[in-house]
C-alpha cells in the first residue's frame, strides 16, 4: 500500500500504537481505516464495505447504527454523561444494570463490579481472589490457574492468564502466581484412541495433578472460557467442566467463568455457563452493545467473607462494602502436546 504523505494512513503510523499488530509491518502497510458501520457492515475511507464477522471485538452483537442504542446514548449523556461509584456515589443507570445482571445470573450472585474492558474486569477480578482469600485468613492461597489457548486480556495480570506465548514473550510475563494447564482442544491435543470423555478425564486430572504440585493451600482459582475463542473457538469436550469442577470443589479452588464472547446469548443460552453446567464462583461478563464495557459478578459466599475483612480498605485499592467475589462476566493450534 502507497502512504501518502499528511494522509489519515500516515497521521495514524506517526502518532497511533496498535494493539495486537506487528509494529514494522504496520509502518510499511498502514492501517485499514474504518469510517462507519451499519448493521453487520463496516465501511473503509474508500469505501469498501466488509462484513464484520468479528463484531468488533465481539462487543458490537447488536449491530454497527443501532438507533435504538443511540437514542439512549444520547438521552444519557445529555442527562448525565458520567459519574463514578467511589465514595459510596452511585446512578440510577448502575443501579438498574446492576439488578438486571443478577437477575439473569445462572447461578446465585452477589455484585455486579464495572469496569471498562474484558482485559480491565479479569485484572480486578484476580485482585478480588486474593483479596478474599486475605479475608478468609488464607493468605497462602493466591494461585491462579489458566488454559493454554485461553485468552483473558493483554494487560499485565489478565495477559498473563492468557496462555499464549506470543502475549507473554518481551513482556516478563507471566507474573508470579499466574499457572496454565493443558488446552481443551480434543482434535488436536486428544491421543489415538482416546475419546472426547477420556480427553476430559485425562484434563482433569492434570489439572488435580497441578493442584497438588502447587500446594492446594496456595491455589484460589481456575479461570476458563466457556468456549475458547482466540484459541480457535473450541467447544469444551464432552463432560469437560463437570470433571473439572469436581476437582475444583475438592479442593476449595474457585471457578471461575470469563463469559466476554459468550454471555448474552452468543451460545444460544444466555450465558455459556448455564450451556455447559458450570456454576461460577466469579463470572465475568461482556457488552452487546456499541461500548465494550465488562462487569465481575461474585457469590454471595464470598463477598460475605470479603465484607467481614478486618483489612482496613485505606490500605486496599477497595472499600470492603463494595467488594464481590462469585462474579459473572468475555495460538496457532498445534498438534504437539502442551
Amino acid at each position: 500500500m502507497t502512504v501518502l504523505p499528511n494522509s489519515p494512513h500516515a497521521r495514524d503510523i506517526k502518532n497511533y500504537l496498535h494493539p495486537y499488530s506487528n509494529l514494522k509491518k504496520h509502518e510499511e502497510r498502514g492501517p485499514l481505516i474504518i469510517e462507519k458501520g451499519d448493521g453487520i457492515y463496516v465501511e473503509d475511507l474508500e469505501g469498501n464495505k466488509y462484513i464484520e464477522g468479528l463484531a468488533g471485538l465481539w462487543c458490537t452483537s447488536l449491530g454497527f447504527n443501532n438507533e435504538r442504542l443511540v437514542e439512549a446514548a444520547a438521552n444519557q449523556m445529555r442527562k448525565l454523561p458520567y459519574y463514578h461509584a467511589f465514595f459510596h456515589r452511585s446512578s440510577m443507570p448502575s443501579i438498574d444494570l446492576a439488578e438486571r445482571l443478577i437477575e439473569m445470573s445462572p447461578s446465585p450472585m452477589s455484585k455486579v463490579w464495572f469496569a471498562n474492558s474484558g482485559s480491565e474486569a479479569n485484572d480486578h477480578m484476580i485482585k478480588f481472589v486474593w483479596y478474599y482469600n486475605n479475608a478468609r485468613g488464607k493468605p497462602e492461597k493466591k494461585k491462579l490457574i489458566a488454559r493454554m489457548g485461553g485468552y483473558h486480556g493483554i494487560a499485565v495480570s489478565s495477559g498473563s492468564l492468557t496462555g499464549m506465548p506470543l502475549m507473554h514473550a518481551g513482556f516478563d510475563l507471566p507474573i508470579k502466581n499466574i499457572l496454565h494447564t493443558g488446552s481443551p482442544h480434543f482434535y488436536h491435543f486428544g491421543e489415538d484412541g482416546e475419546t472426547e470423555e477420556q480427553f476430559a478425564t485425562r484434563r482433569a486430572n492434570e489439572l488435580e495433578q497441578l493442584i497438588l504440585d502447587e500446594g492446594p493451600d496456595t491455589v484460589a482459582g481456575f479461570v476458563a472460557e466457556p468456549i475458547m475463542g482466540a484459541g480457535g473457538v473450541i467447544l469444551p469436550p464432552k463432560g469437560y467442566f463437570e470433571k473439572v469442577q469436581a476437582v475444583l470443589k475438592k479442593y476449595d479452588v474457585l471457578m471461575i467463568a470469563d463469559e466476554v464472547i459468550c454471555g448474552f446469548h452468543r451460545t444460544g443460552e444466555v450465558f455459556g455457563c448455564t450451556k455447559y453446567g458450570i456454576q461460577p464462583d466469579i463470572m465475568v461478563v461482556p457488552s452487546s452493545s456499541h461500548r465494550p464495557t465488562c462487569r465481575s459478578v461474585p457469590s454471595s459466599s464470598t463477598r460475605r467473607s470479603m465484607a467481614r475483612s478486618a483489612i482496613s480498605p485505606t490500605r486496599t485499592a477497595f472499600w470492603p462494602l463494595a467488594l464481590p467475589i462469585r462474579a459473572i462476566r468475555f495460538l496457532p493450534p498445534s498438534r504437539s502436546k502442551p
